[in-house]
Order: structure tokens, then sequence, then C-alpha cells
């Protein structure tokens, strides 16, 4: 029988329109039609633009404002706030809000309706007329019925819930779509019910999201109804799990591969839910026949105006030669490939797999080096796993070889050709090894699934994960992604996926309902390294560790009992306890932050070092953060015996592909830079070796963006080297085949291991949480920084009274005295020993007489990073720092440490202003003999670009008479260069000895040096951010915009007009430092001024006189001049090197460098610490990088010394 309704319907009347009004408890506020608000008059109304979402966590209502009505229900008037809306299935709805103001009481055996108000009762007669009114039922996702299958599908309603409804379908819809939908008594839940709907046809059956599958009205309370039961009832309580139906059309095969994906469910009921939703998309799982889907990549193959590449066909043996045919038929069957009769052409390669089967490549590189990369940019890793923390169940799709699925662009059909001894072929479909690939596919995934299910769904390269919080959100979550991926006609790969777990490993990390941890994977080849057992071994490690000294705090204390072992011809010893504590400390700080990065930032480029040994093969992910260069995984794997016959080049390949493949989620998509101690490697991306193994890698990477690689030397290759020395054993994993989980000790004074429970999101969040992961204590641990661009995890200093007593009996110099003070005490009036220690008496200047301990050295270095390092102390100077320690402490020569102390200190080199005046004498070079010998040119860049076209201005200017040559251009280019240096300078006024330029691309180029080197003529290059190097033309860069201003401001587009009026106001005007006019010195005349009337008599001189003058004129002029210049230099030099100082570096000495270019307020302001490797003169040193050994040349004002810390 029908249960009564627990909807309930009242009449009511506003402005004296009736009003049919819904009371639902279900819904938290009161809403009313759009409609009837445009039929009311003098009503207030709020303008407001807000979203409800309805209880099913899913639909949303669009709220368009708020309207002040009274309700005239009987004889009771009750006023009412509703929110207006146009997709409300009724004229109003009563919700809490007005329910429970007017404490409304619904009857549903007396079929009335009770409102109590301040000053009365009324009871209201429910109204039965509201039966009549039909509400649609719709569905949520976009439904796919298979041929011959029946369906349940998920209904929204209009209303939130009511124990049965009369449903009707919509029979427009079966006429149209062919199916069954019976009519039915449905029970209304949180906005949903559901149906079946039948597909008898043998065509699939496709209903769009938001269709209207049919209506329902509400049942009037006297209608009854017995439903009728076809087929016995299971009994759900009997502890045997349901049995998945064997009436389903489905195969067994496909059955069995059902059952292994959910084998791991435990609840019965949830493997049922599931058998049967997987069982409605079997289609998905059918990989019997490649098919090709709905979708079609757009185009992705821009070559510009290049002509067309073509490529010979590859050798190949008899036996790759049947596979290759067998392979090519086959793509032909089924239509991924055809014929192709284009210019274009590529060979194929077979690569052989582990399986002994071949993988058919097509060699695209020719292709990839013309095409424009495609840059759609891969999800940030931090922001992925962000989304999936706090969910509790997981699915991973993997898509049956994704790019086949994928039809190509018919504009980028052409050139995929690929060419065999059958012919030529074009690929149909995404064919692998193009370079915009990846971005492609990803771009195509994230539009399918993830445009609109942001909350629940994620693409990253080819894994598709969706998850869920709850168990019923998931199947509806599945459900719907499932339904878009066969609109689609794609294909899933049953081996590879997973379904319903509650905890996956993802992007380098495991993540469960409870949080985010990175992969044991992640550090094993640092944490599985074992004992050392030789001191080659112990120098092997320790030169690794020595690699990031700058990131382990008291590096050198730390490791001091594996340093006897790092010396030359060290023997054997033995392996103490001390050196295996040392040993294990050091790889537990390799592997936790600041050294290690959970999670990879964005913008950072990311660098990979490799190594292969004898043994086998490691690498070392780092990416450049804005922190410095940064951990995210180590690898490392043994070579098997053929791999161990392979010749050294050929195993330094097979390292750069394995760490390449094993990093995939990493560094696919994105730029990378490759670090290797083998220079023939530095060529791999550039030409062919003529070994067939090394080709066949070469084009396996041809994918992955490879910006350069670049050679490191051994001794600084050192951390890939250790770990292809003793390369992790892959073979120690659990029983499930995953590597052991990870586990993080603290560090603390007593040596505890108790593990940190991680749940992170963020590396900001991953240190806060390891922060009040433990309670403070004098063993615990706490980031503590000492440097502003790292965090360390240093023990908490104690300083009680106690430990201050143990050190200084401990220190042999205190405890002596100690015993003298105590032995005879009026010897030392201003030192006291109360209860075993030792106290400085101290006057105050107020008069005043403290004691303070008196601080052994071994707690001098605790003391400080308290007072200095400490976030607390804020690494300020000496002086504040020297202040605050005399206050609590005393020891000798205090404000001598602390000075050594804080100039050791690396976050106060990079970070603190230099408040000097920057090092280094201003050096000066003897003028030339005579004019056009030296020159010197530089481009200015106009602010804006002028009528004419043109933005820059090369100038280039004489060393000796300061004559001006100035040309305006478009561009900056070598060939405007070298055009005006050739056609304006050499050949009208010879060739010069000496030309002087910064070292821009425009100058520093093969087209220029080929030019000057034909002419006889010496380029020198400025020292680079150094443009005093090239002072003279800068100086004429500031002096001729200043003129240009005055000129052209009201109108900025016309610069260009005055650049040679006042270039040549310059060159006719006495310079102040020469005290001559440039023309006149350049030229051996004076210039004529245009202002000047030219006079009507003209007197000529004899030939001979005019040469005898101008000779005389000319050798005086020059003299003059060069001594003007002089003299103008040492006072120049004079005023530049007051006090200013001029330190000198040797070989081998360490510097802090200037960040010239690209730094912001939080960016460090030098960098380093770089080893001096020459003195070139008095100011230009050559240096080197001591962690990434690329060198450069730098001015003395760019450096500051580096102080190592004892």
């Amino acid at each position: 029988m029908i249960k009564p309704s627990s909807l309930s319907f009242i009449s009511a009347f506003v402005h004296n329109i009736h009003l049919p009004c819904l009371l639902d408890t279900g819904a938290t506020h009161s809403f009313i039609h759009t409609s009837i608000v445009r039929r009311l008059n003098d009503v207030s109304i709020t303008n407001i633009k807000q979203r409800f979402t309805l209880a099913d966590g899913n639909t949303n209502v669009n709220i368009t404002g708020i309207v002040h009505l009274n309700l005239c229900i009987g004889q009771i008037t009750t006023p009412i706030s509703a929110f207006i809306s146009k997709s409300l299935s009724h004229p109003c709805i009563l919700g809490q809000d007005w329910l429970n103001k007017y404490s409304v009481d619904i009857c549903q055996s007396t079929q009335q309706v009770i409102i109590h108000t301040a000053e009365s009762s009324a009871k209201i007669p429910m109204d039965h007329r509201i039966n009549q009114h039909h509400f649609p039922l719709k569905s949520t996702i976009a439904i796919i019925i298979p041929p011959q299958h029946e369906r349940i599908i998920e209904l929204q309603s209009p209303i939130s819930s009511s124990p049965q409804v009369i449903f009707r379908p919509n029979r427009v819809l079966q006429s149209h779509n062919l199916v069954a939908i019976p009519n039915a008594l449905l029970s209304i839940d949180k906005y949903r019910t559901y149906t079946t709907v039948v597909n008898p046809t043998n065509r699939i059956c496709r209903i769009p999201i938001n269709t209207t599958i049919g209506t329902f009205t509400i049942p009037p309370p006297n209608l009854e109804c017995h439903s009728i039961t076809l087929s016995p009832t299971i009994d759900q309580s009997t502890p045997s799990s349901p049995s998945i139906s064997s009436d389903l059309n489905i195969p067994t095969s496909m059955d069995n591969i059902f059952n292994g994906l959910l084998a791991h469910l435990s609840d019965p009921d949830q493997k049922l839910i599931f058998h049967q939703l997987l069982t409605q998309y079997q289609c998905l799982f059918d990989t019997s026949v490649p098919s090709i889907a709905n979708l079609t990549a757009p185009p992705m193959i821009n070559t510009g105006s290049h002509p067309p590449v073509h490529s010979c066909v590859y050798r190949t043996d008899p036996i790759k030669q049947k596979h290759l045919t067998d392979t090519i038929n086959e793509m032909l069957k089924y239509g991924q490939i055809e014929k192709s009769y284009a210019s274009w052409s590529s060979p194929v390669i077979l690569v052989k797999k582990k399986d002994n089967s071949y993988r058919f490549v097509v060699d695209y590189r020719s292709l990839n080096n013309i095409t424009e990369r495609d840059c759609y940019p891969l999800p940030r890793i931090d922001d992925t796993l962000n989304r999936l923390n706090g969910n509790n169940y997981f699915t991973k799709l993997d898509l049956k070889s994704g790019y086949h699925q994928i039809r190509i662009h018919p504009d980028d059909k052409d050139k995929t050709t690929f060419v065999t001894s059958h012919g030529a072929f074009r690929f149909n479909v995404m064919p692998q090894g193009l370079k915009n690939s990846p971005s492609n596919f990803q771009r195509l995934m994230y539009d399918l699934l993830v445009n609109s299910r942001w909350d629940y769904t994620l693409v990253y390269l080819d894994d598709v994960v969706i998850f869920s919080r709850t168990f019923d959100q998931h199947v509806h979550h599945l459900n719907e992604i499932l339904s878009v991926l066969a609109s689609a006609r794609l294909q899933l790969n049953p081996q590879k996926c997973s379904f319903v777990k509650s905890e996956i490993d993802y992007l380098g990390h495991t993540i469960n309902g409870q949080g985010i941890r990175p992969l044991q994977s992640n550090i094993d080849a640092i944490l599985q390294l074992p004992t050392p057992s030789t001191p080659k071994q112990v120098h092997s490690f320790v030169q690794a560790a020595n690699y990031y000294r700058d990131h382990i705090e008291n590096f050198s204390k730390l490791a001091a009992p594996l340093f006897p072992y790092t010396k030359k011809n060290a023997v054997w010893m033995g392996w103490t306890d001390a050196m295996n504590n040392a040993f294990i400390e050091l790889k537990q700080r390799l592997t936790k932050p600041p050294i290690f990065l959970n999670f990879p930032e964005d913008d950072g480029q990311f660098i990979l070092s490799i190594d292969a040994s004898g043994e086998g093969m490691g690498g070392v992910l780092r990416q450049m953060t804005s922190n410095g260069l940064k951990v995210i995984k180590y690898v490392s794997k043994k070579f098997n015996l053929a791999q161990k016959k392979y010749s050294t080049t050929e195993r330094e390949c097979l390292a750069l592909v394995w760490c390449i493949q094993k990093l995939k989620e990493y560094v696919w998509g994105r730029s990378i830079e490759i670090e290797t101690d083998h220079c023939p490697l530095c060529s791999f991306n550039k030409k062919k070796f003529h070994n067939s193994r090394i080709d066949r890698w070469q084009v396996e990477l041809s994918e992955y963006h490879i910006t350069k690689i670049t050679y490191k030397r051994g001794r600084c290759n050192c951390d890939a080297d250790l770990l292809s020395r003793f390369p992790y054993d892959e073979s120690d994993i659990d029983d499930n085949g995953h590597p052991h989980r990870v586990r993080w000790f603290t560090s603390t004074l007593t040596s505890s291991t108790q593990p940190i429970q991680l749940n992170v999101i963020t590396r900001s969040k991953s240190k806060a949480i390891q922060q009040s992961s433990s309670p403070i204590s004098p063993s615990a641990t706490v980031p503590l920084s000492s440097d502003s661009s790292t965090i360390h995890r240093r023990s908490i200093v104690d300083l009680y009274i106690d430990r201050i007593r143990i050190e200084q009996m401990n220190d042999v110099n205190i405890s002596n005295r100690i015993k003298s003070i105590l032995a005879q005490p009026d010897q030392y009036p201003h030192e006291v020993v109360d209860d075993g220690i030792l106290y400085k008496v101290i006057n105050r200047t107020d008069s005043s007489i403290v004691q303070l301990p008196w601080l052994p050295a071994s707690l001098i270095p605790d003391v400080l990073f308290l007072y200095h390092d400490h976030p607390m102390s804020g690494h300020f100077g000496v002086t504040r720092t020297f202040h605050k320690v005399r206050e609590q402490f005393f020891f000798p020569r205090m404000y001598d440490h602390i000075k050594r102390y804080i100039r050791s200190c690396s976050a106060c080199a990079q970070f603190n202003v230099q408040r000097q005046k920057k090092p280094g004498f201003l050096q000066c070079e003897l003028p030339p003999d005579g004019v056009f010998e030296i020159m010197q040119m530089d481009f200015w860049k106009a602010p804006v670009r002028s009528s004419n076209g043109n933005q820059y201005v090369l100038i280039i200017t004489d060393r000796l008479s300061k004559f001006v040559f100035a040309r305006a251009l478009p561009s900056a280019t070598a060939a405007a260069t070298a055009e005006m240096l050739l056609e304006d300078i050499i050949l009208k006024h010879g060739s010069i000895r000496y030309l002087q330029s910064d070292q821009g691309s425009h100058f520093r180029n093969e087209l220029l040096s080929a030019i000057t080197a034909l002419t006889g003529c010496q380029q020198v290059f400025s020292i680079p951010y150094h443009p005093m190097s090239n002072g003279q033309v800068e100086r004429f860069n500031s002096t001729f915009c200043d003129q240009l201003n005055k000129y052209c401001h009201h109108n900025l587009t016309e610069w260009d007009n005055y650049l040679s009026a006042v270039v040549w106001a310059y060159n006719s005007t006495v310079h102040s430092t020469t005290q001559f006019i440039p023309y006149e010195l350049a030229f051996n005349r004076r210039p004529l001024s245009p202002f000047i009337s030219t006079p009507t008599n003209i007197k000529l001189m004899k030939p001979h006189d005019y040469w005898e003058k101008a000779n005389r004129f000319k050798s005086f002029a020059l003299r003059s001049t060069r001594m003007n210049i002089q003299q103008q230099q040492i006072a120049s030099k004079n005023r530049y090197d007051q006090n200013r100082r001029h330190p000198v570096y040797k070989p081998g000495d360490f510097v802090w460098v200037k960040h010239s270019v690209n730094r912001t307020k939080f960016y460090a302001r030098f960098h380093g610490p770089f080893v001096i490797i020459n003195r070139i003169n008095q100011v230009k040193y050559l240096i080197e990088h001591t962690e990434l050994g690329y060198r450069q040349y730098e001015h003395l004002n760019n450096l500051i010394p580096f102080y190592d810390r004892d």
C-alpha cells in the first residue's frame, strides 16, 4: 500500500494572487518562482547573486534576489523573506526558516497544518489539488546503455524527499530512443531517486545529461496500491556474499577480469555494486580489437615554412623484417595507418622489449627539430596532490595505447609519413615520438574529463585518477567518468587499472585518507647504501655528502670520524661505532629537508645528474628553486650481466635513458638539463653515434625536452657517481612487490627512534606538522633557521644550569680555574664559584653588580646559534648580537668570537646589503696614439618605437677624439651592427685596431668576428654586467638620451628625427675631458656652423703652408688631448679609490658572487660559493661554481670573501 507522502501543500494568497505552497522540511530556506514575483506590484526586492547547493551535494540553484512578502493563509498573515529563482519546479516552497518561525505542525493523519503566531493559532487544511501537479525527473549524468542491456539510472528531483511518488516515463523519449521505461512507484531521498531503462535494440543507446526521463505526481492519501513480487527476495542478512549474477550478458573472461580488479574489496555489497557498474561499461575493457575514439587532436606539427624533411629506409634483418610486415598489416587492417604519397618521410626502427618482442618506433627526430614546441602547461604536482589529500577512495584508469586511439588532425597526416621497404605510410592516429604528442594528449584528456569535474577527477599525462570522500560519491563519480569515456569510444587497459583503492602511489607519493607521504623509493638509493669496507668507499661517500655541506649543519663536526679514511694512502683500520653513527646520520640528513624537496615547484629548472660505473647506474634529480638547488629523487640500479659488457659510452647512455624513463612523471613535458662526467655524451641529442643501440635510445628520448647536456667533472658529479658504484638492489622489496615504506626518525641527542606521523600537502605544511609532531624536550628536534633560504633541523640547545656545570667540568681551563678560586678566593675578586659553577662578576655602568656564567668553549657555538641564527634573534649584526650575549654570559674575547661567527654566516653573506663602497680600485687605460684606433660601441633602446619603425640606436665612439657615430635601427641584430661598422666606419675612415663592446649576441657572433678578422681589427669584450668597462659609450647614452627628451617629449614617436642633430651638436662642441671639439680632433679642422653665413671673399692658403699648419695643429692637438685625458683619469681615480678596499684573491680562495639580474626582494643578493681559478688582471678573475662546476669571469666589484664556519 502506498505510504502517505511527507510533502504537504497548502493554499495561500499574496496581493490577491493565489499561490500554491509546498511545505518542504528538507529545505533550509524559502523560495519563490521568478514568474510569481513578476506578477506582484509594490514589493520590496533586494538584488543578489548567489548559488545554493541542494542536499544531494551536486545540484545548484541560482538565486537572483530576495523578496519580502505578506503571506495570507486562511485568517493569518505571516511575513516571509523568500529567495527568488527561476529553476524551481513549484511556485513557492516554504522551508525550515518559515516552519520554525511559526512553529508549524504538520498532521498527516488529519491532513491539517497548524500555524502558531504570537496572537493565535490556526488549522489550515492541506490542498489535495496539488496532487495533479507533475514534477520532472531528469538524468544526472550522460547515460550509455549497450545493446540488449538494462541499466539502473539516477534521477534528479525538484523536491527533497517523499516516501513514494507515482512515476510516468517520457513517452517521446521512449519512442525516439526505442527504450523501455516502466511506470513505477519511486522513493525520493535527498533530491535523488532511481529507475530502470532497458535497451532492447542492437545498437548503443545514449541519453544526454539533464534529459527529462519522466514526471511524477504526489499520490492522494486515499489511494491504495500493492506491489507484486515476481522473484523471491534475496535474504541480505545471510553471511554468504551475494553472487555476481551470471545471467548478465558478460563473457567469462571479462567476468574474471572484473573479479580480479575488485578482489581487494571485503564488503560483498560494495563488490556487487562495482561489478555491476563495470559490467555496464564492459565495452571499455574489450581490447580484443583496437578502436579509434571520437576525438581528433588539434594541429600540432607546426613546421612553418620549412621544406619537407625526408629520410632513407633503415636496413633490418629478416626476423625484424617479418615483425615489421606483421605490424604494418595489422595497423592497416584497423585503420591506424594508410598509404601515403607525401614528400615527408621518417624512418622506422624496432626496439626489442623485455619479452623479446619488438616495439614499432618511428624516428621523428628530424621532424621534431623543425617543429615549434607546444607549451601546454602540465598541472603543478603540489596542487595535484593537494586535491587528492583527504579522500578515501581512489580509482586509476589507464588507456590502452592512448595515442593510437586519438585521431590526428588531417593537416598533420602527411608529416607523419614513415617509410619502410614496403612503401610509405602515414598515420590516421596520433603516433608516438612526436615532440608535441604529450602536451596535446594532456590537453585532450583534460578537456574531455576534467573541465567540469575538477572536484573529483584529475589527469596527469597518461594517468586518470578519480577520487572521492565517500563510497556513494565514488560510485557516482566513476559512473560519470566511465560514461564519458564510453561516449568517446575509448578503450582502457584493465591490467593497469585499479578500482576503489583506499591508498594509491602517485607522482612519487603515497596518498590515503590520512594524508600524503613521499614514496620510500625516492630515497632508497641513499638509505640502502652498504656500510663502507675500504678507504676508497668512505672517500666516495664523504665526497658525495660534501656536495650538500651548505645544507648540513656542522658538517665538519658530523663527518669528522670519517675524515681519516679520506686521506691519500689511508690504511684501513676497521669500522668503529663513531664512524657508523656518522655514516647513518649523514644518510638521514641527505634524505630530509632542506636537502630533499617533497614537492617539485612549477617554474624551477630540472637538473638530472647521471653516472654509470662497472657495477650499475645512478642519478639524482634536482630542481633549481627560489631557495637554491634541491633534491627531488635518488635512483640507482645494478647492471645485469649483458649490460656490464657494454662499452663506457653505452653504459653512460643507458644511465641517461633509464633515469629519464624512471623519472617520467617529473620530466615528461618539461624542460630538463642533463649533467654527466662522460664528455662524449654531451652530443647525445645533436649527432648520430653510428651505434644501433645508442641510436635507438636517441629515438626513445626524442619525446623529452632535453635542453642541454653539460659536462661535469667527476669530482663534482660525486652524488650520482656514488649511487652508480653502490646501486640499490631492487630485490629489496616487500611481499606485495612495493618498496618498504618511508620511516622518518627524529634526530635527537638520545638517539630516539620514535617515528613522526606524516600528513603533508605542501612543503610549508610539512614543516608545520614536523614541528607539532613531538613535544618540546631537551632531546626533541625543531626546525631552526641558520639560513634564510633553508630550514635546518637542529636539536634544541639545552642551556640549563646543569649542562653548564657539566661542560665547565669537562673544560680543562675552567676546571683548573675553579680549583684555584676555591683554594685562594681572595686572588680572584671578579670571579666566584657557586654550587660548582664559575661566574664572572661584572660591574654595570648603572652601578649594579651581576654574576654571569662563564661559558666553556664547547657551548659557545650553541649560544651564538641561539642569539644569531634563531628566528627570534633575526640574524642581526655583530654589535647587536654582542650586546645580547653579554647580558647573559661571559667568555674571553667574546667580541672576536661573535665577529668570526657572523662573518661565516652564509645567510648574512648572501642577503645582507653591503654598506661599504664596492671593492676594487679604478683601472685607467692609456689613451690611444691616434683617432679611430680604439672604438667602443653599444646599443641604446628607446622607450617607444618611432613612427619610422625604429627602436634602437647603434652608437660607436672614438676613445681619443670622443667623436660619435649613431644610427637609428628597427632591431638590434648582428647584421645591422656589421652593416654600420663596415659602411660608416671601415669603408669611410679605414680599419680600426680595437673594437670594445659588451657580450650581447648582436656583438659576439660569427658574422662580426669574420668582418673584424678580415679587416685586422681585434674585438675586446667587457666583463658581464660591468658596464664601466665600456664606460665612454655608456656615458654618451645617458647624455644624448637627456638631449632627445628635451625635443621630443611632446611626441615621443618622433625621437629618431632629432637623432642626427643631437649627435652633430655633441660632435661640434668642446668636450670637457679633451678640451677640444671631437670633430676637430677627428678630421683635423674646425666644423663650419650652419648658423654662420658664408663670407663673400675666400682667401686660400698655399697647399704647402696649409699642410704644415695642419700637421702642427694635429701634433699639438693629439698631444694635448692625451695629456688632458690622463689628467682627468688621475683625478677620477683619486676620487674613486678614496676609502675603497682593494682585496686580492689567490687561486683556491672562495668567494660569493653578486646576483646581477632578475633578483627580487626575497632573493639572495649573493650566490655561490665560487672558487678562484685564476687572476686575469688587477680586477678580473676567472671563477668556478663549487657545486655546479661552471666557470665565468667576474669583476672584483661583484665579489665578497667566503668564510667557512669551523
